[in-house]
């Protein structure tokens, strides 16, 4: 019996007792009333990307949200209405959301504990030399721990390890706060399942809400929760299910982009462009290839792999397919860079008296998020193989990491280079043309390498330029004379 005190410090009311329980203890036959009277607070731990999308569902829904970041100035900025976000969506909610006082944002991590009744863990998970990193994931559960009450439900979407939440975290939260994982507090996986630059609509609109319980009872209260926000809900059999279920979707995205970027070296080594390759087997309905690229970025899709294989600790799956491809993709920002340097020994030109520009930092096209973008090791190769001078340009990146400069203006990045990399399909470089870039850069002699096949091609003929042309899966081919012949009339 949970003591009366807890219950007068309570949110819930119990109509036949009427005293105040937490969601978890509340009677299954009146959750779904508790719900549609908005009488539940979410506290969120993170309020980056996806946290930030999490909060902007729940408020445009009426419930009152709890935001903490381990970022004080980050706080600050979703405090005041006023984030940065690639989701207008997500930005416009959040300015409403604080418009009708539905957001607090507080500083101290345990008291955003002790204000929800559910708390979601939104923080990120990294890959070290040895392992997980779980810096971060560890901090945000011990603080939820100490201020953890009888009655709460914890909702861990970070991208983990199959297994993490059913053993590292219960075991935190069971050991620093006294309480038991099924009898005290409810305990579930549920993974986050979006693209930054459409989050909302892809949180409420596009896919169902997967959830897996460590105990019986909170897949239960939730999907009557989840059900007023998400498009739809899936339950799974336990946590682990859905935890291994988040690592399978990345994997299978990680997999096919490095079978992608293969078939593009093949075709380049027999001379033929892999994206007509592509369309054309598009046209088998069985058939969906992915398109080859710079490599693969991202908070969590390159370490998911290796999640799956720590987790598993088995050598076949180290050796096997899903490995091998990783390692395809680890090496395809190199392998962009060494076709850019072969494009300026066919020009005859030094690479240490090269300008090189890559167009766009971040990971993804329109996105501001440069985390473990392809670009940082293209540019890397080039530093080591000693290129004179790397302009980046990117357009959203407006805080790259010490050592990184980006340029904003286009013209000046282009400006007297040798050697172009399109890196990123910002939509700003999907309106240039080949031929636009060569004359912006003033050089005589430029190779030009579209990792992203984004470039039009407008069939001008510039005489005076010797410019050539190469993708990740073509050979590299003169710009000029233009693709369509000049056909006399006379």
């Amino acid at each position: 019996m949970i003591p009366l005190e807890y219950y007068n410090k309570g949110r819930l009311i119990d109509k036949m007792f009427g005293v105040y329980v937490g969601i978890y203890h509340a009677d299954l036959s009146m959750i779904e009333n508790i719900v549609k009277e908005r009488r539940i607070k979410i506290s969120i731990y993170g309020l980056g990307y996806i946290g930030a999308a999490t909060a902007a569902a729940y408020m445009d829904k009426g419930f009152k949200v709890v935001g903490y970041d381990a970022d004080p100035e980050r706080a600050r900025s979703i405090e005041k209405g006023s984030i940065r976000h690639p989701d207008p969506e997500v930005r416009d909610l959040i300015k409403r959301g604080v418009e009708k006082e539905l957001l607090e944002v507080v500083y101290d991590p345990i008291e955003a504990s002790r204000k929800g009744d559910i708390v979601f863990v939104d923080v990120p998970l990294t890959w070290g030399e040895r392992g997980p990193l779980f810096t971060y994931l560890d901090k945000a559960v011990e603080s939820i721990a100490m201020g953890l009450s009888p009655g709460h439900i914890v909702v861990v979407e970070t991208t983990v390890p199959p297994g993490t939440t059913s053993t590292r975290v219960k075991s935190f939260l069971e050991r620093i706060s006294g309480l038991k994982c099924g009898f005290d507090f409810g305990l579930v996986y549920s993974p986050a399942r979006l693209s930054i630059e459409r989050a909302y609509g892809d949180l409420t609109r596009r896919y169902p809400k997967i959830l897996g319980g460590v105990d019986p009872r909170s897949p239960a209260i939730l999907e009557k929760l989840f059900r007023e926000i998400y498009g739809g809900v899936l339950i799974m059999s336990s946590a682990t299910a859905a935890e291994f279920e988040k690592v399978a979707e990345g994997i299978y995205r990680d997999v096919n982009i490095a079978l992608a970027n293969e078939l593009a070296r093949a075709a380049r080594e027999l001379g033929i462009d892999i994206w007509e390759v592509i369309t054309a087997a598009s046209t088998n309905p069985y058939i969906h290839l992915h398109m080859p690229g710079s490599g693969v970025g991202g908070v969590s899709l390159p370490y998911q792999p290796y999640l799956l294989a720590w987790s598993l600790g088995r050598r076949w799956i180290w050796e096997g397919i899903i490995m091998k491809g990783r390692n395809v993709n680890e090496d395809q920002p190199k392998y962009i860079a060494r076709t850019l340097l072969a494009g300026l020994d066919i020009l005859g030109i030094r690479w240490s008296d090269a300008r090189v520009a890559i167009l766009g930092l971040a990971y993804k096209g329109d996105v501001d998020d440069h985390r473990n973008s392809p670009s940082y090791s293209i540019i890397e190769y080039l530093a080591s193989r000693g290129v004179g001078e790397i302009v980046i340009h990117d357009p959203y990146v407006e805080t790259p990491p010490a050592g990184i400069k980006t340029y904003r203006d286009l013209e000046e990045s282009l400006k007297g280079c040798d050697g172009i990399i399109v890196s990123t399909d910002h939509n700003i470089y999907k309106k240039l043309s080949v031929e636009q870039i060569a004359i912006l850069t003033g050089k005589k002699r430029i190779a030009i390498l579209d990792a992203r096949k984004v470039l039009r091609r407008d069939s001008r003929s510039i005489n005076d330029i010797e410019c050539i042309y190469s993708t990740s899966g073509s050979p590299w081919s003169r710009c000029f004379p233009p693709l369509v012949p000049h056909q006399d009339h006379r």
